[in-house]
């Protein structure tokens, strides 16, 4: 039979509702913090004081709807900027994206800045740490979390697995360590396609209560999916959502879906064609018949892709994005088209394609560390009350 808690226990808990409650605003009301958490007007004034005399909270005078209206103005309150803050961090091929938040999810910084080649893990480390050190200098607080989307498969939040070529020194588990030891502070790994569901979710271009499996046509083919609970589905192994593995008989010799679908192997599959590739750009605004050839194999591998979804998982919605997202949009009406002949009820595929598809991914791994950092930050209320916050 469970103990009843004792006053103390029943303060830090209390403590640490409220302060959850008001971290998952901007900034609240009193009187919001009490509806919304359930405790009473008297212990939500008293604990709200006592956040103000710690300098945990700020406040400022709320502008009352009616200008004449007479009496106490209500306070807005937000979780002060001491507290800390998070990093989302999203390592492209050629770019890297850096987006700052605090503990409430406000815009603290955003940069975006070239991606090196680096000699060896070490130069990894070295070079991410002195990002994000960059990206929160001047900023107030301790940074308290930093999660960092790759193109590749993330095992547990800390071991990386078949990185991408061109990410090979990243593999296993010594990159999350060192930049741990570097910033010091928890670090995750995170797939990139998780993240930019995730960034698109709360930048408003997805309804967060749908279930949609998203594909991030970059440099390679990443997937992820929310699950009909709300989690994502991040895989258990690498072998989670990896095409690369399933061939496909295009009738430009042995290929894989994967390659098919990314940056990379396109380019690979025209060199190894005879007509290499200038730029990622003539893939949907050249006419020339070498890459009509490449279109219409990346039309093959795109449609079974989707069949195989579709099958396997049953969305009512697929989305697209990343580098190959104009390549996309011009194959839809194809594969839209095929996929009416073969299936009883197709899932609507969407294209949602950005300048600089860092953004919305940087802007998710941020989401993810400003999560872990609530999370850990009130279990320690819990337990400690008052001096977690100091």
């Amino acid at each position: 039979m469970p103990q009843p808690l004792s006053h103390p226990d029943l303060r830090r808990r209390n403590l640490s509702l409220l302060f959850g409650t008001l971290l998952r605003h901007r900034e609240a009301t009193r009187k919001q913090i009490e509806l919304e958490s359930g405790l009473s007007k008297a212990t939500v004034s008293r604990l709200t004081d006592e956040l103000l005399q710690a300098g945990a909270l700020t406040s400022e005078p709320s502008t009352p709807i009616d200008p004449s209206m007479r009496g106490r103005r209500a306070e807005t309150l937000s979780a002060a900027a001491s507290l800390g803050m998070v990093v989302g961090l999203s390592l492209g091929v050629r770019m890297t994206s850096v987006f700052v938040t605090d503990l409430t999810g406000r815009e603290l910084a955003w940069r975006h800045v070239p991606t090196p080649q680096w000699s060896d893990v070490d130069d990894a480390v070295d070079w991410a740490a002195a990002t994000a050190s960059e990206a929160v200098d001047g900023l107030a607080g301790p940074l308290r979390r930093v999660v960092v989307a790759i193109p590749g498969r993330a095992i547990d939040g800390t071991v990386i697995t078949r990185p991408p070529l061109f990410m090979s020194v990243l593999e296993g588990d010594a990159f999350a360590g060192g930049l741990a030891e570097r910033l010091d502070c928890p670090i995750r790994i995170e797939l990139d396609a998780a993240m930019v569901l995730v960034g698109l979710e709360n930048l408003g271009f997805i309804d967060a209560t749908i279930a949609p499996v998203l594909l991030n046509a970059s440099s390679i083919l990443t997937m992820s999916l929310r699950r009909r609970d709300g989690s994502i589905a991040r895989g258990l192994t690498a072998s989670f959502g990896d095409f690369d593995l399933i061939p496909i008989d295009t009738g430009l010799g042995p290929t894989r879906i994967g390659e098919l679908l990314g940056a990379h192997g396109l380019f690979e599959l025209s060199r190894r064609l005879g007509h290499p590739l200038e730029s990622m750009d003539e893939l949907w605004e050249s006419e020339s018949a070498e890459v009509e050839r490449l279109r219409e194999a990346f039309i093959v591998g795109l449609t079974q892709v989707v069949r195989i979804i579709a099958v396997m998982t049953d969305p009512t919605l697929i989305i697209f994005t990343g580098r190959l997202s104009p390549l996309v949009r011009r194959s839809l009406p194809r594969v839209e088209a095929e996929l009416r002949r073969e299936l009883a009820s197709p899932p609507e595929i969407r294209v949602i394609g950005h300048a600089e598809n860092g953004y919305p991914v940087a802007v998710g791994s941020a989401q993810e560390a400003r999560e872990g950092a609530v999370a850990a930050l009130l279990h320690r209320i819990s337990a400690e009350g008052l001096a977690a916050l100091e």
